[in-house]
């Protein structure tokens, strides 16, 4: 028996699949509220649940095939199921958060936000694999191990989030990120249907074959440079990051440091200690090396708080005032007696506590 599809039964059973479902409907909303209840309470296996049963993928492999066949019909269809599915996972999604009294971004929210090229790349062997996968007749993990890895439903979530919470940038990250994987699984799986030969079989070389494969490598490269930019940005902040963390650790090895807080836009890093107390001298050396740890263009401010447990209790008070109030200066906030605390910086809060 044979265990894959042939080209005809592939073709078929996409079509077959492509018919907008009440049942599929419903799937797809209890799948987006799962996620969205996922990423509200920052758990990850809330949201691999919910990627396990999502319908997304179908249409999106669709898409890549129809592209590889030049079926336009077959194209149609896909795309108009999944905008239905879109539309109904962002409505889902957005009247949830409105509603949820859980309001601020979660790790796993703000994860969604900033895509990179390792997102294209998953997505690519993804798509790959999820192919492979769906020409298969006997049941088998690789479509539901596709949508956990591509994680097509977080985006969308997070879209819906950034919606209801009118949070522009959060919506411009997601989008993009979702439309990473959309695109790069129906490119994947355009190739890997020219691959597997079933292209060859159904379709004959036209005039329009070109004009597709100009505009998919057109479409790729456009997708790709902004989150060739954003992994570029991010792996440079990691190495600003651990290079300020083996400053710190090894340049104030004897002091201890009660804060630090690394200001990106101005190129400063705020550092707060005591403990053995630094002469002028010994602080400039130590900025003298904060090139070795590749921190050329960063400014280095030191805070040194005289050790407390030499002080009375009055001394020791009257120094930690003046020190939250510097800090208070830093975060723009002028006059701590009318703030509440609940209003302050978390970092900031524990701090005063």
């Amino acid at each position: 028996m044979e265990q894959t599809y042939t080209a005809e039964e592939f073709k078929e059973k996409m079509y077959s699949n492509l018919k907008v479902r009440p049942s599929d409907s419903v799937i797809l909303m209890c799948s987006i509220f799962i996620a969205s209840i996922g990423l509200n309470m920052n758990s990850i296996p809330i949201i691999i649940g919910a990627m396990l049963i999502s319908p997304l993928m179908t249409p999106i492999l669709s898409i890549g095939l129809a592209l590889s066949l030049y079926d336009m019909k077959l194209l149609r269809a896909g795309v108009r199921l999944l905008l239905v599915q879109v539309a109904v996972s962002l409505t889902v999604a957005t009247i949830y958060f409105a509603i949820s009294p859980i309001t601020y971004a979660s790790n796993e929210i703000i994860a969604r936000t900033e895509p990179t090229i390792w997102d294209v790349i998953i997505a690519f062997a993804g798509g790959t694999a999820g192919i492979i996968g769906a020409q298969k007749k006997m049941s088998n993990n690789i479509v539901p191990g596709v949508a956990i890895a591509t994680a097509l439903m977080p985006p969308l979530c997070t879209v819906g989030y950034s919606i209801a919470t009118w949070n522009v940038d959060y919506l411009i990250g997601s989008s993009y990120l979702f439309v990473i994987n959309c695109a790069f699984i129906a490119i994947a799986t355009f190739i890997g249907v020219k691959f597997m030969g079933i292209s060859q079989v159904l379709t004959k070389q036209d005039a329009n074959h070109k004009k597709i494969n100009r505009l998919l490598i057109g479409l790729s490269v456009l997708i790709v440079v902004p989150s060739i930019f954003s992994a570029t940005t991010l792996v440079q902040d990691s190495i600003v990051r651990t290079g300020i963390n083996n400053f710190i650790e090894e340049e104030f090895s004897e002091a201890i440091i009660i804060s630090q807080d690394y200001q990106k836009d101005d190129d400063l890093l705020l550092v707060t200690t005591t403990g053995k107390r630094l002469t002028e001298e010994e602080l400039a050396d130590i900025e003298s090396r904060l090139p070795d740890y590749g921190l050329h263009a960063i400014e280095l401010s030191v805070t040194q708080v005289p050790d407390l447990n030499g002080l009375s209790g009055e001394q020791a008070a009257r120094i930690l005032q003046d020190y939250l109030e510097s800090r208070l200066q830093q975060f723009n906030l002028f006059d701590s007696r009318q703030i509440d605390l609940e209003d302050l910086p978390f970092e900031l809060q524990n701090e005063m506590n």
